[in-house]
This record gives C-alpha cells, sequence and structure tokens, in this order.
C-alpha cells in the first residue's frame, strides 16, 4: 500500500507540473479561424489541438475557434465524420474546410487494419472510448454486453463458446486487460474473418487492440471510482426449531418416530442461543451488508512523428461480505501498468513494443476442510450441531477444572469465547475464520509484444515484410498461514444455563510460518511473420496478398505436454471500383493431437462483397447514405473439440489389484486399455455460409448490421460404442463421426436523433441461434430417446405429472421403479406405455441456452447532462434446480422451499414432493418438476454523468472534467428471479454502485 500512496503522490505531482507548463502562454500567437463542411456549413463542437496537443480547444456553434500556439506548433483540425487536417501555427488560412470521411474509420482485423467500408462480413466492432465516458466498465467483457451483435456472453460467439480472446494479436485472457487500456474490440464471427488464425480460432475471434499515442498529441487523464456492492440473493435455510419439527414429519413419512420431542423443539425456539444454537451464517452476525470496491486509472500519451507512447497505470482494491476474524482482511488487489511505444526507424521501418506487468493477490480466509470455503461450508451445516462460539462467563466461575481447561487455550477468541464443536465437527464456517489462518493466491504477469514493420518498396512498390512476437509469463502461487484449533463441546448444568463441562477435539497450533504451495509457471511464446501487398491496376483495380507463417507454444509447469498451434496462411483480395470486392483467406494448418499423416489440412474460405451505395443507381437517394451485401463461405479444419493428446494411439493404464485362481489376492496392478489406436484420426471441420447486409440510412440518422449464418461441425471425435459389444468397451477407438449443426442471424440497429439540445441514441442489439445434433452415435430402444434431431444443450429427464395423492394413486400409476414411493412422492409419465417408469421414460424437456439474446441501450444527452441507460435479455432457456438447496433428502440442511411440502392438508396446493429423511431416487432426478425457465430480462446499467462547461474548465488546469454515478446488475425482471438471483454454495451475485470522476489535462 505504501508503494501506491507513493505513485499517486508522484501522478497528482507529474499532472500538476504537466498541466502548469501546458497553461504557460510565453511567446504564443493568438490563432484564430472558422471550421467548415464541404458546403461551407460552419462545424460546431471540432476538435483543434495545438503544443503538441498541450492546448486545446473546440469551435462554437458558428465553427469558430481561437487558440495560442508557438509560432512552429503543428495545428490539428478534428472532427467526427471528416478527415483530420493538420498546419503550421502561422499558415492557419481564415477558413478551413474539412472533407467527409466516408471511410467509416479504420477496424483491426486479423493481421492487418482496414477501413470499415472494406471489411468482409460477419465482424462487429466497437471503440470504447465512444462511449467509456458515459457508459464506464473496468471489465472488457462488461463493456461488449449488449453492444455486439452475435456475442452471446463474454467469449461465446453464435453459441460456438470459447472463442479465441487476443490482445493485440496475441492468444491472451480478458484477465489481462482493463476496458481503460482498449482502443477497439473487433468481433470475428464468420469462417473467412478468422481463417488467418487457424485452428485455434475456429469458434470465432474476439481482438482487443490497445491504445497508442498519436502524434503531436499530448494526453493526461485520470479517473477515480469508489462504489459498494450488495448481494442480490442470499440462502435462506430454516432455523434449528422449524428444522426440527419438519424433519420429525420427513421421519413420520416413512413410518418413523420422532427424533426430537416438543421440549427440546421448545427449547431451540426460545432457550438460550449457545446449549441451544440456531446458526445462520449468512445473517449479520457474520456478514455485513455490502462490500467496497474502488479502482483508479491514470493514462499518458504523446509523441511526435518518430516516436509515440501510452502508458497506463490501473489499481484496483476490494473488500468482501466477511464481517468476523481473519474475514476482516479478505480483499482483492490488481495493480496494471502498460506501456506501449510505436517508433518510425527510418522511412522504411517502424517497430512497436507494448509491454504490460499485473500484479494481483486476493486473500480469503483459510477453510480447514479441502476443497471448501465459507459459502459451501455455510450451506451444509445444519443449525442445531454446535454453537460457533461458547461464552467464558457462561462457565461457573467456581468450576477450577473447567476455568483450567480455558486458560491452557491458546485461542480465546476476543477473551470471551472458545469455539465450539463436537468430535464429528471439528470445524465449521465462523470457527475458520477466527483461528484457521488465512490463504493469498498470488498472481504475477509480464507481456511483451514487438512488431516490426518493413516497407519493400524499393524491391515491389506496395510489398511489405511484418513480424509479430511475443513473450507472456505468468506465475501464480498460495502464500497462506496454516493454523489448527481446538474445538469444544460443552456439557450443561440440569437446570439452569451454566457450563460444568468442556470436551476438548484437536489442537491449537499458530506456527506463524508461511507456506508456498500450488506454484503454476505459465510461459506463451509464440512468433507470427508475414509479407503484405497492396497494389493497383488502373484505377479501378485494387489488389492485395498475404502470406503469412504463425506458430506458438504455451508451456505450463508439471504438464508434459507443450500446447502448440503453427499454420501457414495466404490471403488474397481484390476490390473493383471500391463497388465489389472478393477476399479469399485461407490457412494450412497443424496438429499434434492427431496421427502422423493427418496432422495438416488446409482450410479454404471467401468472401464477397458489393458496395451498393457507390452505385450510380443510389447516388441521387438521400435516403441511403452507405448499403453493402456481403456473403462468405469456408471451411475450417480444427482441433479445438479433440479433448487430449495422443487419441490416436493405443492407450493403456494401470488400475487395482487382481486375483490369481488360486484366491490369493495379489498387489499387482491390472493393465487395461483405455481406448484403442485410430491411426486414420483427422480434424474436425467447421463448414459454413453467412450473409450480411449492413447499412446507414436517413442522413446516418438509422443504421443497421445484420448477419445470417449456417454452419455444421462435422467429425467430431467419439467413441462408437454402438458398434461393439459391451465386452469390448474398453479397446473401442476415436473415430469422427458425431456432427452438429447452428443458424440464426445477428442485428445491430441504432437510432440518432436531435431535438434541439436533446441528443438521443437508441440501440439494439439480437442474436437468434439454435443448435441441432446431426448425427451422434447413440443405441436407444426408444428413437424418442436419440439426440439426434435435438439442440446440441438439450436436457432430457422424466416428465412428470405433478405428485401421487394417496395410495390408489400410486396403485393405478404405472410403477416407478427408482425407490419405493409413497403419497406426496413426484409421479411420472409413461413415455413408452410399458407400465412401467425407468430411464428408457426419460425424453428432452428443455434446453439450457436461450437461443435468442437481445441487448437494448438508450442514451439521452441534454446539454452536459448524460443518461445511459443499457439491458439484455434472453428466451427460450431452461435451468434445472437440482442442487442442494432445492434437493433435500435424509438429514441435509433444510432450506426455505420445503415450507410448501406436501401434506395431506396442502395436497392441493403443495409445490415441494413429501419430506423424507431417507435418500429419495425417485424424487430427486433430472425431470420436468424441477425444471424453470431461465427467460430473463437485466437492467445491466444505468449511469447519469455531467461533464463541467468547457468555459469553466479552462479556468483550472484542466480540459475536461466530468463526474458520474453509475448503478450496474440492478435488477432482473423474470418469474423466475428468486431462482435465478441466488447463488448457492458460492460467492453471492452483487448489484453494484459506484461513484466517478474523470479528468483530462
Amino acid at each position: 500500500m505504501n508503494y501506491i500512496k507513493k505513485w499517486i503522490v508522484l501522478c497528482v505531482a507529474f499532472v500538476g507540473i504537466c498541466s502548469l507548463s501546458f497553461a504557460q502562454k510565453d511567446g504564443a500567437v493568438s490563432i484564430t479561424s472558422m471550421i467548415q463542411n464541404e458546403q461551407g456549413k460552419p462545424i460546431a463542437g471540432a476538435l483543434v489541438s495545438a503544443n503538441d496537443g498541450k492546448t486545446t480547444t473546440v469551435t462554437n456553434g458558428q465553427g469558430q475557434f481561437s487558440i495560442f500556439a508557438m509560432p512552429n506548433s503543428n495545428i490539428i483540425v478534428e472532427a467526427k465524420g471528416y478527415k483530420t487536417k493538420t498546419f503550421q501555427a502561422l499558415d492557419i488560412p481564415a477558413s478551413i474546410r474539412l472533407e467527409s470521411d466516408n471511410s467509416g474509420g479504420e477496424v483491426y482485423v486479423a493481421f492487418d487494419k482496414v477501413t470499415r467500408k472494406s471489411l468482409p462480413g460477419a465482424i462487429s466492432v466497437i471503440n470504447p472510448e465512444d462511449f467509456i465516458d458515459y457508459d464506464y466498465n473496468l471489465s472488457v467483457d462488461g463493456g461488449m454486453n449488449g453492444r455486439l451483435a452475435g456475442l452471446l456472453w463474454s467469449n461465446n460467439v453464435w453459441g460456438m463458446e470459447n472463442a479465441m480472446v487476443l490482445i493485440d494479436g496475441i492468444s491472451r485472457e480478458y484477465s489481462d486487460i482493463t476496458l481503460n487500456e482498449v482502443q477497439q474490440i473487433t468481433v470475428l464471427k464468420g469462417v473467412n474473418a478468422v481463417a488467418l488464425y487457424g485452428s485455434q480460432a475456429a469458434k470465432g475471434a474476439i481482438l482487443i487492440t490497445t491504445k497508442k499515442g498519436e502524434a503531436n498529441k499530448r494526453k493526461i487523464a485520470v479517473r477515480v471510482n469508489s462504489g459498494i456492492s450488495l448481494p442480490r440473493a442470499l440462502p435462506k435455510y430454516l432455523n434449528s426449531a422449524d428444522y426440527m419439527e419438519l424433519y420429525n414429519e420427513g421421519r413420520r413419512n416413512d413410518g418413523l418416530t420422532d427424533l426430537y420431542s416438543a421440549a427440546t423443539i421448545q427449547n431451540y425456539r426460545t432457550g438460550n442461543p449457545y446449549r441451544y444454537p440456531s446458526v445462520d451464517f449468512f445473517s449479520s452476525e457474520y456478514l455485513k451488508k455490502h462490500l467496497n470496491a474502488t479502482d483508479a486509472n491514470a493514462e499518458f500519451s504523446g509523441g511526435n512523428a518518430n516516436a509515440r507512447f501510452y502508458s497506463n497505470i490501473g489499481y484496483y482494491n476490494s473488500s468482501t461480505l466477511m464481517k468476523v476474524g481473519e474475514g476482516n482482511n479478505e480483499g482483492d488487489n490488481r495493480l496494471s501498468v502498460r506501456g506501449n511505444i510505436d517508433l518510425k526507424l527510418n522511412e522504411k521501418i517502424t517497430s512497436s513494443i507494448y509491454v504490460s506487468a499485473i500484479f494481483s493477490d486476493s486473500r480469503r480466509a483459510r477453510s480447514s476442510a479441502a476443497n471448501t470455503n465459507f459459502w459451501s461450508n455455510a450451506a451444509t451445516l445444519l443449525p442445531n450441531r454446535v454453537t460457533p462460539l461458547i461464552p467464558v462467563n457462561l462457565i461457573s466461575p467456581t468450576n477450577k477444572t473447567v476455568l483450567s481447561i480455558v486458560d491452557a487455550s491458546r485461542n480465546v477468541i476476543g477473551g470471551k469465547y472458545l469455539l465450539g464443536g463436537a468430535q464429528q465437527f471439528l470445524s465449521n464456517a465462523a470457527a475458520d475464520l477466527y483461528s484457521a489462518g488465512y490463504d493469498v493466491n498470488i498472481r504475477r504477469v509480464f507481456q511483451v509484444t514487438n512488431q516490426i514493420n518493413a516497407d519493400l518498396g524499393s524491391v515491389l512498390k506496395g510489398l511489405s515484410f511484418h513480424t509479430l512476437f511475443n513473450l507472456d509469463y505468468s506465475n501464480s502461487y498460495l502464500q497462506s498461514s496454516n493454523n489448527t484449533y481446538a474445538v469444544y463441546a460443552p456439557t450443561w448444568s440440569a437446570t439452569g444455563d451454566t457450563i460444568t463441562g468442556l470436551q476438548k477435539f484437536g489442537d491449537d497450533s499458530r506456527p506463524g510460518t508461511q507456506n508456498i504451495n500450488t506454484t503454476t509457471q505459465r510461459q506463451n511464446l509464440g512468433f507470427s511473420t508475414w509479407l503484405g501487398y497492396n497494389g493497383s491496376f488502373g484505377k479501378d483495380h485494387l489488389i492485395s496478398a498475404k502470406l503469412l507463417g504463425y506458430t506458438m507454444g504455451v508451456a505450463v509447469n508439471d504438464v508434459y505436454q507443450r500446447i502448440t498451434n503453427s499454420h501457414l496462411g495466404l490471403q488474397l483480395a481484390y476490390s473493383f471500383k471500391q463497388k465489389f470486392s472478393a477476399d479469399f483467406s485461407s490457412a494450412y494448418v497443424n496438429s499434434t493431437k492427431l496421427p502422423t499423416g493427418n496432422r495438416t489440412a488446409f482450410s479454404p474460405t471467401l468472401s464477397l462483397g458489393w458496395l451498393i451505395s457507390n452505385e450510380a443507381f443510389l447516388a441521387r437517394t438521400k435516403a441511403i447514405n452507405y448499403l453493402k451485401l456481403s456473403a462468405s463461405a469456408g471451411i475450417l479444419n480444427t482441433d479445438l473439440d479433440i479433448s487430449q493428446y495422443y487419441l490416436y494411439d493405443n492407450i493403456y493404464t494401470r488400475q487395482g489389484s487382481f486375483t490369481w485362481n488360486d484366491g490369493v489376492q495379489g498387489q499387482n496392478q491390472a493393465t487395461t486399455s483405455s481406448f484403442g489406436a485410430s491411426p486414420n484420426l483427422t480434424f474436425p471441420k467447421r463448414k459454413e455460409i453467412n450473409v450480411g447486409l449492413e447499412g446507414a440510412f436517413f442522413n446516418n440518422l438509422l443504421t443497421v448490421q445484420a448477419t445470417f449464418f449456417k454452419q455444421k461441425m462435422e467429425g467430431l471425435a467419439t467413441q462408437r460404442f454402438s458398434l461393439y459389444p459391451n465386452y469390448f468397451s474398453t479397446f473401442i477407438p476415436y473415430t469422427n463421426y458425431n456432427s452438429q449443426q447452428r443458424s440464426g442471424f445477428d442485428l445491430m440497429l441504432n437510432v440518432n436523433k436531435n431535438f434541439g439540445d436533446l441528443q438521443v441514441s437508441l440501440g439494439t442489439t439480437a442474436t437468434y441461434s439454435t443448435s441441432k445434433v446431426t448425427q451422434r452415435d447413440e443405441l436407444f430402444v426408444d428413437a424418442y430417446q436419440n439426440r439426434a434431431g435435438k439442440p446440441v444443450d438439450a436436457i432430457f429427464g422424466l416428465v412428470s405429472s405433478g405428485l401421487f395423492q394417496s395410495a390408489a394413486d400410486i396403485t393405478n400409476s404405472p410403477r416407478q421403479l427408482f425407490s419405493e414411493v409413497r403419497p406426496g412422492d413426484v409421479k411420472y409419465v409413461d413415455q413408452n406405455k410399458d407400465n412401467v417408469i425407468d430411464s428408457r421414460d426419460e425424453v428432452m424437456i428443455g434446453r439450457f441456452v436461450a437461443p435468442f439474446t437481445y441487448g437494448l441501450n438508450l442514451r439521452l444527452t441534454y446539454k452536459r447532462i448524460d443518461l445511459f441507460i443499457l439491458g439484455t435479455g434472453t428466451q427460450g432457456g431452461y435451468g434445472i434446480t437440482n442442487n442442494n438447496y432445492y434437493w433435500v433428502s435424509g438429514d441435509l440442511k433444510y432450506s426455505e422451499v420445503v415450507r410448501n411440502r406436501w401434506t395431506p392438508t396442502t395436497a392441493a396446493t403443495a409445490t415441494y414432493p413429501r419430506l423424507s429423511s431417507q435418500q429419495s431416487a425417485n424424487n430427486f432426478r433430472s425431470s420436468s418438476f424441477w425444471l424453470f425457465k431461465s427467460d430473463r430480462f437485466n437492467l445491466n446499467k444505468v449511469q447519469l454523468s455531467y461533464s463541467l462547461s468547457p468555459s469553466v474548465v479552462r479556468k483550472t488546469l484542466f480540459k475536461d472534467l466530468g463526474i458520474y454515478i453509475a448503478g450496474s446488475n440492478l435488477f432482473t425482471f423474470s418469474e423466475n428471479r428468486d431462482i435465478l438471483d441466488l447463488s448457492i454454495a458460492s460467492t453471492p451475485q452483487f448489484r453494484n454502485y459506484i461513484a466517478g470522476i474523470r479528468a483530462r489535462f
């Protein structure tokens, strides 16, 4: 923290010094001019920069500006939708006319940068700098949410999941970057768009490009946010008395006697809470109402024509909900530093060096039980089992024997409590918070990217050579203080609430040493090189080409097999009169997951485009500003769905021991086959065709982008058990057999309209993606159980017809084989009419992934006030409530869902089966009884921003100053909101509220 404080002080000092220097006007001259469009109309709000970006101003409503600049300074004039112009300070004309920029801006694509109008189909683009001031997000996936057509969530493109994420052209993770650092996000969806990235990008690619410095523009910006996060919902479990009453009911339902007497239940309802505990780990006794989070970010950029730089320093800190013991020290910290440098080495060669470092740690109270944490422990321990704390003052002051046990303890909490427990409960969630120690997950990431570009025009005009190299290194480890603690089971007096005895289990130990374990080291090394060509024949024919080689390897400690990927790429593109275009992109891929002889394959794709708005018959049509039709098709060979290495070989494993015929148990391990060899195993293939349409209409009042796609994944590796007898099951090889297809569309639509000082922007995105299994190795007796013809994410289970109401109802229904049933148990439909309910009666009852997702955003700007609202939704998905919060059987902890259980008196209204003290194999299984619709509309974001008046800001050290308040993940509108908002045995979902300030100097 001392380093953080020093860094903040240095930043403030640096900003102050820079700002004061910017304010200097000694030797500067006053420059006045007017900026107009091609028709001579004034352009208001144009940005004028001087003195290497130290001095800026904007034009007024008449397009006029006045600025102080050094005589040798460059004056840069910029306006949205127009080409940028640069002048010498003493050569500024009385009026400046800007030309319209119809290119749509530049877009980063695979190994290149093109104008938006030159894009092949099935690509979506956003520039975070366009919206981050009125829709602030720290994370990249948060900034993409609801904005990009075709992106269902995170890195799921068109429902394929696991899209490749690239940062500056290198395969990396979202966690390696924040949205503050991002210049552009390009989602490459279609086969043609991703082909040059080879096998790795067969499920789409998300290309994230970091910010860069701009020549003659010096920028300093600072942003600070602080806020709170509140749990959207917490589990609600029954107290001890209610649990005991209902557990007795479950025993009676099973024909057993009550376990708890009425007197005992009353004691647990009203008695001394230490003697008769009713523990709620989700109460305010252990949890705070909210957690706190703060993030700060500073950016610096500038340079000239020969050298440009961009740097970013960011810090994030958050607490947790834990309230007691080590929980007060829990939190997450992240410090990131990025430096990007672009150099012009000479007239022919440029180079870029990007360096990023991340230092993060996450501290949590240690759990004494393996693979558990507070949330999982809190969701399992019954409320009446133990009291977490035993007050020392309840021990009889005359009982020296018991008091000596207290005196001998090295772990008296706050000098007032011993930790409670029992022989079978040597730990609990609260005791862990107080005395188990802590774990700190520490992660360090260092990433270097270098690109070199050489102009080979002296060899052939338009020829260029490029290299891209990266070295990424990450290290993570667990630093922990491992304590043990003793728990005590009290003996209470027959009358009164005095402790007369203590039985100790375990020992108190605080070694005071830090342990380092779970160390992971990961190295990502990659290199790409390509020759590029851009040329023309006459004025109508434009040709470009690219020939590239790509290789990368990821090594992880203690993992024998290095993850590698290599391929060659070829791209040929042609444009005629900037109206018709064709792009052939391909890759010759390689995979070490396949047998020798099948490790390479050719992936060809083709894209065609027609810029209709450049046609003569639309030249006078004012309603259409831009209209483009595109289509692409291709085949991508990929090994992404090959689950492991050596599937093509005979694999044998050792397991267990065996017995000889003489009956003597041997200690020798048996050798068994895992699967047989498959020397013909080859690449699965993504085959696709898509058609895209994009346009701008009515003077850009309306912009539209839509893509229709149909794709098929063929040759997915599987073991064809249907071809072999059961006794041969361990020798069955993997073959390319299974296949599935997806089809649908995505849409992005935006409307922008000004009503005087009020600017209104309305945007929507929508994606419909449905899947179907087209071929699957399966051998079901009943055709309705076949997965072929059904969605890839289909949910199979029994169909419920309610609950059995009586013994006669059971007798008159098909026999259910899972376990003995009684009135109040779940009743199922006999699908094959054999009068027996078993696994053959399972059918498709839903699908997990919603086929339709959408986003809506509204921005209202009035003068300097900005209101932004974002909502997203899904339709058509289902879920199953199948965790222990809903499937309560045996002596599991009872949640509030059991209150509406079946009893003879509630038979007509019950929504939950009868209670049972036994395990119920009949009730708790995949069925429509537990199925729920996951249709929802989320109010994701509301942000209100205010920018101070430029006339006020100019009198300060700032160029721009704004404040804002925002809420995110605010509310879910759904008939099953209670289910969707709830997280069981894990950290809750949160509503987030922040206040922020941003400043540019």
